[in-house]
């Protein structure tokens, strides 16, 4: 991953607008409910309802919604952003939010987490992550038994629009690296999400994305 030029693309979108993603609604509900446009944030919320909260990691955090969302949720959560804009967002909208998260300013690429997880969240990065299977390996590393990871990322179904060619892009197939890497867990969604229109950024032109999403639950020995 080229770490620099990641930052500074994402530096630039983050940085003109108050909010970049989740600008409707409240995106720290726990009600799955309340996500009808994304099935990963309603299986995951459905999951964890009853569990007991422990640790979360949320790699490629973002503005840190999910991360922000869990603290809510009694979590203690580490959230790591390669953007330094966006670690100063999460930290802001977590202090709106009275919580407490952990941010680490980091290429998840070479990031090692410490300790063990009871969830660990990469939404929307790994496209950017040449070395799929290294990264997956840590988290999956990372992930206490009967935690669960969480995995959203661009597939090769839908051609990588030119507006986001900016930075290099290393979408998976289908039943790539991400797939192959939970074989052996128990997954609770594999979810082949094809030629969505694109409603959640401004900026761009139209475009549309395929994805690869997947929650599986490390197995307990």
């Amino acid at each position: 991953m080229n770490a620099l030029n990641v930052a500074e693309y994402f530096d630039e979108l983050y940085r003109p607008r108050e909010r970049y993603w989740w600008r409707d609604g409240d995106p720290y509900s726990d009600d799955p409910d309340d996500y009808p446009t994304s099935l990963l944030t309603q299986l995951t919320l459905r999951l964890i309802r009853g569990r007991e909260p422990g640790r979360a990691l949320d790699l490629g955090a973002g503005e840190g919604a999910d991360s922000i969302r869990l603290a809510l949720m009694g979590y203690a959560v580490t959230a790591v952003e390669v953007s330094e804009v966006g670690c100063e967002k999460i930290k802001s909208f977590a202090a709106d939010a009275k919580v407490d998260v952990s941010v680490v300013a980091a290429d998840i690429g070479d990031y090692r987490p410490e300790g063990q997880f009871d969830i660990v969240i990469c939404n929307g990065v790994l496209h950017y992550i040449r070395d799929k299977e290294g990264v997956i390996g840590r988290m999956q590393a990372a992930t206490r038994p009967g935690g669960i990871n969480v995995v959203s990322s661009w597939s090769t179904f839908t051609r990588v629009p030119d507006c986001h060619n900016s930075v290099p892009v290393y979408a998976d197939k289908e039943q790539g690296a991400i797939a192959r890497a939970y074989e052996s867990w128990d997954v609770k969604l594999k979810y082949f999400e094809r030629d969505k229109p694109e409603k959640s950024h401004t900026g761009m032109p139209e475009h549309w994305h395929s994805h690869v999403k997947l929650i599986a639950e490390k197995p307990t020995p």
